[in-house]
C-alpha cells in the first residue's frame, strides 16, 4: 500500500472495510514521514486487529528504511529487514507480561464450569483457555454476567458488544455476527427424549397376540360351539350352547373336558379339533406371556420427528438455542412441539432427566449424560437416532482481539493429540463430584406392598369369564321359555 501522505483517518477506513479473514495477512506500507507518526499509524492497526505491518520509509536515505513493532504489548517501533520481519511475526505473542485479557463465563458444563467462590474456572473449552493464555504470560480475568450460574450465551454477546469483554470462555455454533477462531471440532445435535417406559401389567392379558390372532381365536370359538350346538340340537333335539362354550375355552386354557353332546364320528371329529386347536392356542399364548413376565414389556422407542410430535413431548429451548436452530435449519415438523423457556427452568428439569420434556444436547453433553446415567440398569433418557444439527464451534471475540490465531493453532494441537478428550473426560468426573449433576443409580430392587395393579388383570379375567358366562344363562334360559311356550300353544 504506497502513502504518498500518511493520513491516518483514511487508511484506517480502509483497514475497518476488510474483513477479518484479512487479519492474518502481511501488508507493506510504503511512504515518507517521522518514526512518532508510523509509531501511532502502526499501534492503532494493533488495535483494528492488523498485527502484520510491514513499513517502508523512503526518507532516511535513497533506499529506504524498513520499521515493524516491538513484541506485544508493548509498542515500540524498531529498525528491521523482510527476513528480521519474518521471524518476528511468529514470536510478537509469545510473551504477553501479564496482558489483560477479559473471559466472560457462565456455567454451560461439560465446556465450562463457573464457581467463582472456590475459584473454580474449569470445563474442557475453559481449562483450554486458561492453559493458553497462562502459557503466553497473559492475566485471566473473569467477567461473569449476571445469569452466570445457568447457560447464558445472550449475555456473554451482550458484554462483548459493550466492550466489557474480550471473548467467551465457551464454545458456540460459528454465525457472521462475530469473529470465531478456527474450529477443528465437529459437533452433532440431538434430542434428548425419554426411553421406553414400561406398559401397565393391565396389558400384559392381551399383549401376546396382536389384534387380528384374537379375532382369529375368537371366530374359531364361535363356529366350533354353534356348530357342536346345532350338530346337538339335530341328534337330541336341544342346544347347549353354554356348556359347550364352556369346554372349548377350558380347551383354550389347557384344561381336561369331555364332549358328550355330539355322538358318532362327529364326536371324535370335533374331540381332535378342539383338542389340537386348544393346545396350539395355549401353547401360543403361555410360550409369550411367560416371555414378557420375564423380561418386561415397554412402549415402543421413538426413532422419528413424526413418532416425536405424535407422543407430544414438548421440547424445551432458551432464547440463544431458538436463535441457532433457526440459523441451521432446524426441521419445522419440530416447531408445534418447541416451547421458549427460561435456561434456568431447562437446567433445573434436565439434572433430574424429567421425562415430561425433551432437551437439545450437542455430541459432548451427551457424553456428560451418559456419565450421569451410567449406574442405570435402564437409562431414563436417551438420543434421538436422527442429527438435527451439525456444526464446527469455535470462541467468539471481539473482532479486534490479536490472539485469534494463536488461540486457533492451540485448538488444532490440542484436537490433533487428543488432549481435547482428555480434558472433557477429566470435565465430566467433576462436573459430578463439585454437585452440579448427580449420579443417578437404578432403582432397588425391595419388597413392597402389593398395589390395585398386581390384581386388576385376574379381576378382569374373572369379570370376562362371568359375563360370558351371565350370556351364555340369559341364552339358555330364552331358549328354555321359547320351547315352554312353543310346547303350551
Amino acid at each position: 500500500m504506497i502513502l504518498p501522505q500518511l493520513n491516518h483517518e483514511q487508511i484506517l477506513q480502509i483497514f475497518e472495510q476488510l474483513p477479518v479473514n484479512l487479519q492474518r495477512s502481511d501488508y507493506l506500507l510504503v511512504g515518507c514521514d517521522n518514526a512518532d507518526n508510523w509509531l501511532n499509524l502502526l499501534s492503532t492497526l494493533w488495535k483494528l486487529g492488523f498485527p502484520n505491518i510491514l513499513i517502508y520509509n523512503s526518507t532516511q536515505s535513497v533506499e529506504g528504511v524498513f520499521y515493524t513493532s516491538d513484541s506485544f504489548p508493548q509498542q515500540r517501533l524498531i529498525l528491521s529487514s523482510i527476513d528480521h520481519y519474518l521471524w518476528a511475526r511468529r514470536h510478537w505473542f509469545d510473551n504477553l507480561k501479564g496482558w489483560e485479557v477479559r473471559v466472560g463465563l457462565y456455567n454451560n458444563p461439560p465446556r465450562t464450569l463457573v464457581y467463582p467462590e472456590k475459584q473454580i474456572f474449569d470445563g474442557y473449552a475453559l481449562m483450554l483457555l486458561r492453559e493458553f493464555l497462562s502459557y503466553r504470560g497473559a492475566k485471566f480475568i473473569p467477567m461473569l454476567t449476571p445469569n452466570y450460574k445457568v447457560y447464558s450465551p445472550n449475555d456473554c454477546l451482550d458484554l462483548m458488544r459493550s466492550n466489557k469483554c474480550d471473548l467467551c470462555g465457551d464454545l458456540f455454533a460459528f454465525s457472521n455476527k462475530f469473529s470465531y477462531t478456527y474450529s477443528f471440532m465437529y459437533l452433532y445435535c440431538n434430542i434428548l427424549i425419554p426411553t421406553s417406559q414400561p406398559i401397565s401389567k393391565n396389558y400384559y392379558i392381551s399383549a401376546p397376540l396382536e389384534l387380528k390372532t384374537w379375532l382369529l381365536v375368537g371366530f374359531y370359538v364361535v363356529f366350533i360351539c354353534s356348530f357342536a350346538s346345532f350338530t346337538g340340537w339335530l341328534q337330541h333335539g336341544r342346544f347347549e350352547f353354554g356348556n359347550l362354550l364352556l369346554q372349548i375355552f377350558g380347551s383354550l386354557l389347557s384344561v381336561g373336558f369331555k364332549f358328550r353332546q355330539v355322538l358318532g364320528r362327529l364326536h371324535y371329529i370335533l374331540f381332535t379339533i378342539i383338542a389340537l386347536g386348544g393346545l396350539i392356542c395355549s401353547t401360543y399364548y403361555l410360550a409369550f406371556l411367560k416371555t414378557i413376565l420375564a423380561t418386561g414389556l415397554y412402549e415402543p422407542q421413538i426413532d422419528s420427528f413424526e413418532e416425536l410430535v405424535r407422543q407430544n413431548i414438548s421440547l424445551i429451548v432458551g432464547d440463544y438455542d431458538k436463535t441457532v436452530l433457526k440459523l441451521y435449519d432446524f426441521p419445522d415438523i419440530l416447531w408445534n412441539i418447541t416451547q421458549v423457556v427460561p435456561y434456568d427452568f431447562i437446567v433445573s428439569h434436565r439434572r433430574v432427566f424429567d421425562t415430561n420434556y425433551t432437551y437439545l444436547a450437542h455430541s459432548d453433553r451427551l457424553v456428560l449424560f451418559s456419565f450421569q446415567q451410567q449406574y442405570m440398569a435402564k437409562p431414563r433418557m436417551r438420543p434421538l437416532p436422527i442429527d438435527i444439527m451439525h456444526s464446527l464451534p469455535g470462541f467468539p471475540m471481539r473482532r479486534e482481539w490479536l490472539l485469534k490465531f494463536k488461540l486457533s493453532e492451540t485448538l488444532l494441537n490440542c484436537f490433533g493429540s487428543g488432549l481435547m478428550q482428555k480434558l472433557a473426560a477429566d470435565t465430566n468426573r467433576q462436573t459430578i463430584h463439585i454437585g452440579y449433576l448427580s449420579l443417578i443409580p437404578s432403582e432397588q430392587y425391595e419388597a413392597r406392598p402389593l398395589t390395585l395393579d398386581y390384581f386388576a388383570m385376574p379381576l378382569k379375567i374373572l369379570t370376562t369369564g362371568s359375563g360370558l358366562a351371565f350370556v351364555c344363562f340369559l341364552g339358555e334360559l330364552l331358549w328354555r321359555l321359547l320351547k315352554i311356550k312353543r310346547r303350551n300353544v
